[in-house]
């Protein structure tokens, strides 16, 4: 799970204006990042506890329930030969970038 600190502004309502759902102790967000015939086959899954400071992601196969290996593992992939792969990581960098402009995250390093 890749993590980022939460912005200091960030508070429970800024997460469900966002889109974040209550579960537990923790907000949880599901975003499809790459669709096949509008069935999203890959997704990033956000999850928040407040109380670490933090919010944790990870970029799922919807197909398997596992994480992306190929996004995690580039000894297998690369973004210039595999055209999903470069899909996903333009998306999830415009995602990160709208949560930072929204004040739910601090300063991210941008996935290459």
């Amino acid at each position: 799970m890749w993590e980022i600190n939460l912005h200091k502004k960030c508070k429970k309502d800024d997460l469900t204006k966002y889109g974040f759902r209550k579960c537990g102790a923790a907000y949880r967000l599901n975003i499809p990042l790459y669709k096949y015939k509008n069935t999203p086959v890959i997704s990033a899954n956000f999850v928040v506890l407040l109380s670490d400071n933090y919010i944790g992601y990870d970029v799922i196969d919807n197909n398997s329930g596992e994480l992306y290996t190929y996004l995690y593992n580039r000894l297998y992939s690369n973004p210039k030969c595999n055209k999903v792969l470069k899909k996903i990581i333009k998306e999830l960098n415009i995602i990160l970038e709208k949560m930072k402009n929204s004040e739910l995250i601090s300063d991210y390093i941008e996935v290459k």
